[in-house]
């Protein structure tokens, strides 16, 4: 049990905070455990924008606290009664609520009860096999390679809309078409933007399409963030609605949406009283401070389990982003080593090329040099006159007898191309009959071999 808080205390909070109900000063000090400055941070994270315009008048403020506390002989403080008038607005939302608490009760008794399990079971089936709309959106940020900060989740709007409720955070709607894409990048790369999301918000995004704008209450045009959450019964309310473009300041949106988050968490801690005062009417005063500590400690754990997830959310994003760029580097290492392969072959293709070009000039300059050194054609009926059967054509030439038989090859070797079936191809000169090769008898004279012969046919032999 916390010890009681000190008067100073207590008058110190009010001066600062603008408080003016003594016993709601009290429950916040026992539940910032007697710490003065805990206490006033609490108070402001909850109620801040209450304490703005009492901030002027702390004065009167004390002075008016002051004149409410006696102090009885023992030294006991003793606090007047201040009744808080409840406002009409007040009185309509807490009969709205217990309306739709004793409704929600009667169909959960009894024959009716029984009568909707069914539906309820086939309801439950179709909500979770509801199309994944936010999976389809993490699919094209993965896609297109683009990587943010901002922690969007999976799931279908329902879905989300009630998670968000569970862990009492409004549901941050983002609708993209693919013509934002710029936007969305732009909006991506503002770390103030995304940290303040990533920190109060449950975060979706949908691709635009006829499917996703049936589940949404409200349908804009593209790029636009819309901010939801659920009412006292459960409805869902749209808190505010943003359109983007190119130009947008995502800085000043983010000081926006980090304003709605103060207004969600006041609105929540009021609408939690409210839901106390009907479900628990024998409970004592909304502000004492046991209930407040409770749901002190209720949301620091929601915060605490939000912050977890949030961690784990995002060392999933860091794996996810680290296996991308892993990706991306052995695709581009492949993509490198390949056009090293193919400049490699083309290259040695192009040797090659070069190779078979300079041997087949080599080729065609040793045939013009072997026709121009033939030894000059005797006249007339001097010398021996050989015919030459090519496979492909014949040719006629007379030699001195004192030529080595070398010319005869060299004679062959000159001719056109067209004569050979393989230009390429090794020669040899065979005299039919007899059968001789002249291959070996190359510096043999024409005399020594053809003797006393003056008209001889030789076979041109392709050799492989």
């Amino acid at each position: 049990m916390q010890p009681p808080s000190s008067e100073e205390d207590i008058l110190n909070f009010m001066a600062v905070t603008g408080c003016q109900d003594y016993e709601k000063a009290q429950s916040y000090i026992q539940m910032a455990e007697n710490k003065l400055d805990n206490a006033i941070q609490l108070y402001m994270d909850f109620e801040g924008g209450q304490g703005q315009s009492a901030q002027q008048k702390i004065q009167q403020d004390q002075q008016q606290q002051r004149s409410t506390i006696q102090e009885t002989p023992k030294g006991n403080v003793q606090r007047s009664n201040q009744g808080n008038s409840r406002q009409p607005q007040d009185v309509a939302l807490i009969e709205k609520y217990r309306k739709y608490s004793e409704e929600k009760r009667a169909k959960d008794e009894g024959i009716m009860k029984k009568t909707l399990q069914l539906g309820a079971n086939l309801f439950s089936y179709f909500f979770n096999n509801a199309p994944n709309y936010g999976n389809e959106f993490l699919q094209y940020l993965k896609k297109y390679q683009i990587q943010t900060e901002i922690a969007f989740q999976s799931g279908n709007f329902k879905d989300k809309m009630q998670k968000a409720n569970e862990e009492t955070r409004p549901l941050l709607v983002y609708l993209h078409n693919h013509q934002s894409l710029s936007i969305l990048q732009k909006m991506s790369s503002c770390k103030p933007f995304s940290s303040i999301l990533n920190k109060n918000y449950n975060i979706v995004g949908f691709l635009n399409s006829p499917q996703v704008y049936e589940q949404l209450p409200n349908k804009p045009d593209p790029p636009a963030i819309l901010i939801y959450k659920l009412d006292i019964v459960d409805e869902i309310v749209l808190m505010e609605q943003f359109s983007l473009s190119i130009d947008t300041n995502f800085e000043e949106v983010a000081q926006k949406i980090k304003t709605l988050k103060a207004t969600f968490n006041k609105e929540y801690i009021y609408i939690e009283n409210i839901k106390k005062e009907v479900n628990s009417p024998n409970q004592p005063n909304l502000y004492q401070s046991h209930y407040y500590q409770q749901s002190f400690h209720q949301v620091q754990q929601q915060q605490q389990s939000q912050v977890q997830r949030q961690k784990e959310d995002q060392r999933e994003r860091d794996l996810l982003i680290q296996q991308q760029k892993e990706a991306y580097r052995f695709a581009e290492q492949q993509a490198i080593e390949k056009k090293r392969k193919d400049e490699e072959l083309r290259l040695q293709e192009q040797a090659k090329q070069f190779e078979q070009q300079q041997k087949e000039e080599q080729r065609l300059l040793k045939k013009a040099q072997l026709l121009s050194n033939l030894p000059e054609e005797p006249q007339n009926s001097e010398g021996i006159s050989i015919l030459f059967r090519f496979i492909n054509a014949t040719r006629t030439r007379r030699f001195n007898f004192n030529d080595k038989i070398q010319v005869l090859f060299d004679f062959v070797e000159s001719q056109e191309d067209d004569c050979f079936n393989d230009p390429h191809s090794q020669i040899d000169l065979i005299q039919n009959f007899p059968r001789l090769s002249l291959k070996d008898k190359t510096e043999s004279i024409i005399s020594e071999v053809f003797v006393d012969s003056e008209m001889e046919q030789l076979i041109v032999d392709e050799q492989e």
